[in-house]
């Protein structure tokens, strides 16, 4: 059955999946691919294909906030996807922590709502141990700086109060924050996938930052999202197979 989001049946796309708010970052991402391909566009979604160092992967973009990947996340596994790694930028809740240096969760405290359509809010968003494990390992050999441990999934991005919560979370040692994470964790845990987060640091909250400074940010940042990506592709090559 073809999804009507994605515009993608079974047979579409491959096991292992790597997905990104960002459609920009999946045309970025086709550059460290052979075969590179697109399966579909649709509604601003862009569904690609390609092989990484002879493991074929997906590469599909989700939008911004937790809604829209729940609609990606779910029409991915309803074709097949066995294993679904975010690659996407996020906060950095820390003050030792750099704009650009990697950071892996190990669990996401859900500040956003949309996860109470589907569990309790007292239901852990937590990734799977063998893809954080492979994660941090991919990382570790990769020789860039990156932090993994606990971060948090939001809402909203301009709000002041949010500003607030972040800061509230790093007083108690989250060291990240993004808009997705959470909901990707839950809806794996329901499916029966493997799934992983990975971003690469932008604003730190911390030192007060501001959404201006993203701009100023732009070459640092594409080095970190290259990075985070090849991270996030070798570790796909350590991970059990289906």
């Amino acid at each position: 059955m073809i999804q009507p989001h994605l515009m993608i049946k079974e047979g579409d796309i491959h096991n292992n999946c790597l997905i990104m708010g960002d459609p920009g970052r999946v045309i970025r991402a086709g550059k460290l691919l052979k075969n590179f391909k697109k399966v579909s566009e649709n509604r601003g979604f862009l569904v690609y294909n390609g092989e990484y160092d002879g493991v074929k992967v997906t590469l599909a973009s989700t939008g911004i906030g937790c809604p829209s990947a729940a609609i990606v996340i779910t029409e991915l596994i309803n074709c097949g996807a066995k294993i679904i790694i975010r690659v996407g930028s996020g906060g950095i809740l820390q003050r030792m922590m750099k704009t650009g240096e990697l950071v892996i969760s190990t669990g996401a405290c859900k500040e956003e709502k949309s996860t109470q359509a589907y569990v309790p809010p007292e239901f852990a968003a937590v990734p799977d141990f063998d893809v954080l494990k492979a994660l941090i390992e991919s990382a570790e050999e990769s020789g860039k700086k990156y932090y993994y441990g606990v971060t948090m999934c939001g809402d909203s991005f301009y709000n002041k109060s949010h500003m607030g919560l972040m800061l509230d979370w790093s007083s108690k040692g989250v060291i990240g924050s993004d808009m997705e994470s959470s909901m990707l964790f839950t809806l794996a845990q329901l499916y029966g996938v493997k799934a992983g987060f990975i971003f690469y640091g932008g604003l730190n909250i911390v030192k007060h930052q501001k959404h201006s400074d993203i701009v100023k940010q732009k070459e640092i940042r594409l080095e970190g999202e290259k990075n985070a990506l090849l991270v996030a592709l070798n570790a796909i090559k350590k991970i059990k197979k289906f």
